[in-house]
């Protein structure tokens, strides 16, 4: 009955919008009547919940249009009316609407407040989140460049906020990643590691020598030391473009590693600058770890000054991580020296026991700074899959990044920005893994969703997965019966 009435007038309305006054009037008039008629023909006394939202946008509307009549486009009242019209429109799921409502909204804020006033942000934030649900890629990163550059603008601001801006950049970069086709997912890649030069800058600027609080941020500048390697031996045209990419960008030298013994005779022959050659057995860039262990080295530096042995202990561990992954030792003497210093920390025996004696996946994506924490972290990630009873050691859920990076780990990011919601298979999987830290005698116990089979990707994957070895009485042990999920997106 009221969409009807509505209708009718329609055009009676139209030809007043000038005149707000007579236009409220109408409206009210219009309601009020349609109650009353309803009341009267016996009908139900609600308004549909769709009705009545459409009735509330028309009157927003009108609203806008009056004020810009009045005032002109930009007037501050204008603010109320376009955030209730995005709310009412959020809710109708009309994100294209919603999308151009916020940039009115934006426009408005921008002219009251000036281009760079830090109070833009939260609704450059929401601008995001519609993005995100438009799929619309470009805008998300030019809206968070714009955050960024209002952090880095505030003055006398809190470093931190900014580096949770350049944080969000590079975690929304790891999104496209997934997104993108290969040539695109390097390009984001490398666009990443601009930004975590950004970001080390930053922390040498705005901290101490030994400040705790730079700590979390090293320790992701020296993950992505460890996603530079992968990427750069990466399968399906990925280790290759990565390769390019590295190269215009920072020259061949560090890519270069071979041993002189190879040169027989005692002649030496000289190389192509133009080839990369590596030792047998070590991986394209490994020598990228090295920044990465010594980021992790000043963690270290850092807790000694703090004198929190546990943590320094925990440190020594992460290092040991880094030396296995170069491939130049098997980091067990720092794992020696890590119990014993987690020993004279106070840690219980037994908890060091349970944390060295299963082999796991390194290196671990988030520094913690107690072994405590470290296991709940580790328990997290088991928890997110359903146990599975009767077996040694259930290393949980391993999400693959994407296609091309099979045996490297989907970051996991914490914040605005978490996974993008992707469909996935998987296969629950069981393997051994030697005192080497390599795995072998891989199972697929399981896949889905549906039955197709999987190619021999899955299984070269899971075997380069990085492992750490167990490590009992101080001896490195082979561990049969290890289970895992294994989970990737689908192309």
């Amino acid at each position: 009955m009221v969409c009807i009435i509505v209708m009718c007038v329609d055009g009676l309305i139209k030809k007043y919008r000038k005149i707000s006054i007579l236009r409220m009037l109408i409206l009210s008039l219009i309601l009020s009547s349609a109650a009353t008629v309803a009341q009267a023909a016996g009908e139900p006394q609600f308004i549909d919940e769709n009705v009545n939202r459409e009735q509330q946008l028309a009157k927003f509307q009108m609203q806008i249009e009056d004020l810009e009549f009045e005032f002109g486009p930009y007037h501050i009242g204008l603010l109320e009316p376009l955030q209730s019209m995005i709310t009412l429109l959020q809710e109708k799921g009309d994100y294209e609407q919603v999308a151009e409502f916020q940039n009115r909204h934006l426009q408005v804020m921008r002219t009251e407040l000036g281009l760079e006033h830090p109070d833009l942000i939260p609704q450059l934030q929401s601008m995001v989140a519609n993005h995100m649900l438009l799929g619309n890629w470009a805008e998300i990163s030019d809206n968070l460049e714009y955050i960024r550059h209002l952090r880095a603008s505030a003055e006398g601001g809190d470093p931190s906020l900014l580096l949770e801006a350049i944080d969000d950049q590079i975690s929304w970069l790891f999104n496209r990643i997934v997104l993108e086709n290969p040539l695109e997912a390097v390009s984001n890649f490398f666009r990443a590691r601009e930004l975590y030069k950004d970001m080390e800058e930053l922390i040498e600027t705005n901290y101490g020598k030994h400040n705790p609080e730079s700590i979390p941020w090293l320790y992701k500048i020296a993950y992505n030391s460890f996603h530079l390697m992968q990427f750069l031996n990466g399968s399906k045209g990925v280790g290759a473009e990565s390769i390019d990419q590295l190269v215009r960008k920072e020259g061949m030298f560090r890519l270069q590693g071979y041993n002189s013994a190879a040169f027989g005779g005692g002649s030496f022959i000289g190389r192509n600058p133009n080839v990369i050659i590596i030792e047998h057995g070590r991986s394209i860039g490994d020598d990228y770890l090295r920044d990465g262990y010594s980021l992790l080295a000043k963690i270290e530096e850092i807790l000694q000054a703090q004198g929190d042995l546990e943590a320094q202990a925990m440190a020594v561990i992460y290092r040991a991580d880094f030396y296995r992954l170069s491939g130049r030792g098997t980091g067990i003497r720092g794992y020696r020296k890590a119990q014993e210093m987690l020993l004279a920390a106070g840690v219980p025996e037994e908890d060091i026991h349970s944390f060295f004696s299963r082999p796991q996946i390194i290196p671990m994506n988030i520094f913690y700074a107690s072994l405590e924490e470290a296991s709940a972290g580790l328990k997290s990630e088991e928890e997110l899959v359903e146990p599975l009873s009767g077996e040694l050691v259930d290393l949980g859920l391993f999400t693959a990044w994407f296609d091309g990076l099979g045996s490297t780990p989907m970051p996991a990011r914490e914040g605005s920005f978490g996974q993008v919601d992707l469909p996935y298979r998987y296969a629950d999987v069981s393997f051994s893994v030697q005192p080497s830290g390599r795995i072998y005698s891989i199972d697929v116990l399981e896949t889905g969703p549906g039955d197709e089979k999987l190619d021999r990707n899955i299984w070269r994957s899971i075997r380069d997965i990085h492992m750490r070895p167990a490590l009992v009485d101080g001896k490195v042990r082979r561990v049969k019966g290890v289970r895992m999920r294994y989970r990737f997106p689908e192309n």
